[in-house]
C-alpha cells in the first residue's frame, strides 16, 4: 500500500514539482495512471472517495473539498487528487513502430498549446494512432491541463520528443511516408489521397501551420478542403479528421451500439 500524503503545501505548485511529479485529477485519471505503472505516491480525498481510494491500494489523506482546493491552489471539484512519479522519458526509437504492419504516427513538432496537445492526443488514442512525436520544446503531455483534455491518453499512448526536423528520417527508414498537413492549394485533397499502410502525419502550430523547417523533410502535403467561408481548423481538431479519414479506410475501430 502506498504511504499517505504528508505535506500540507499547495501539491501543484511548480517549485514543489520541480518536474518530477504528475498532478492527476479526479479518479478516472488517478486509474489510467495506476494502469500505466505510474508510481502513485500521495491521494487527497473527500471521505465519500476514501474507500474507492483503498480499494485500488492506495492510502489517502481525507479531507473536505474546501481542504483538497487549498492544498491544491485553487477550486477543485473533483474528489480525488493525486501526485505520481514522473515517468522516464522514452527515447524516439522505442515509440516508432518497426516492421511493415499498418500503422499511423501524428506529429505535433510545433504545437503550442497545451489544451490542443491534450485534445490532439485523445483523438490519436481514439483513432488508432500508434504514437505522438513532439517537438524539442512546448507543452508537457504530462502537464495538468494537457492530462485533464486528453483524458489520460498521455498517459498510455506512447510520445516522444524530436529533437530536429532530420529525426523524422527515422521514420522515412521504418517504412513511413512523412505528409505534412497543410493549407495549400497545391496540396493533395485527403478526399483523393491514396495513403500508403504506413504514414506520418505533420501538423505545425495553431497560428502559423507548418514552418518550412519541418516541412522540408516531408515528401508528401495533404490538405483539408476548406468551405463555408472558414480558412482553418484547429491543430487538434484538424488533427482528428485526418486520423479519422485514415481510420474509416483501414476499417479499423468500432461502430457505436445501436439504440434500444
Amino acid at each position: 500500500m502506498r504511504r499517505a500524503a504528508s505535506r500540507d503545501v499547495p501539491i501543484l505548485d511548480a517549485r514543489a514539482r520541480e518536474g518530477a511529479l504528475v498532478a492527476l485529477e479526479g479518479g478516472f485519471l488517478v486509474e489510467r495512471a495506476v494502469a500505466a505503472g505510474l508510481d502513485v505516491e500521495e491521494v487527497y480525498c473527500v471521505p465519500a472517495r476514501a474507500d474507492w481510494a483503498r480499494e485500488r491500494g492506495l492510502e489517502p489523506r481525507v479531507m473536505a473539498e474546501a481542504d483538497i482546493s487549498r492544498v491544491a491552489g485553487y477550486r477543485f471539484h473533483r474528489g480525488v487528487l493525486a501526485l505520481a512519479r514522473r515517468p522516464s522519458q522514452a527515447p524516439l526509437e522505442s515509440v516508432v513502430p518497426e516492421g511493415a504492419s499498418p500503422s499511423v504516427v501524428l506529429a505535433l513538432p510545433e504545437i503550442g498549446d497545451p489544451e490542443n496537445l491534450g485534445s490532439s492526443f485523445r483523438a490519436a488514442a481514439a483513432l488508432g494512432a500508434s504514437a505522438v512525436l513532439l517537438g524539442p520544446s512546448g507543452p508537457d503531455p504530462l502537464s495538468r491541463r494537457a492530462l485533464r483534455v486528453s483524458m489520460g491518453a498521455s498517459l498510455s499512448l506512447p510520445w516522444a520528443r524530436l529533437g530536429t526536423p532530420a529525426d523524422l528520417r527515422l521514420l522515412e527508414t521504418r517504412g513511413f511516408e512523412l505528409a505534412a498537413c497543410v493549407l495549400d492549394p497545391g496540396a493533395v485533397d485527403i478526399r483523393g489521397w491514396e495513403a500508403p499502410d504506413r504514414v506520418a502525419l505533420v501538423l505545425g502550430n495553431e497560428a502559423f501551420g507548418l514552418s518550412e523547417r519541418w516541412l522540408e523533410p516531408c515528401g508528401k502535403r495533404v490538405t483539408l478542403p476548406m468551405l463555408g467561408g472558414a480558412d482553418s481548423l484547429n491543430v487538434s481538431t484538424a488533427a482528428a479528421v485526418f486520423l479519422y479519414e485514415l481510420a474509416r479506410r483501414s476499417g479499423r475501430g468500432r461502430a457505436a451500439a445501436p439504440e434500444a
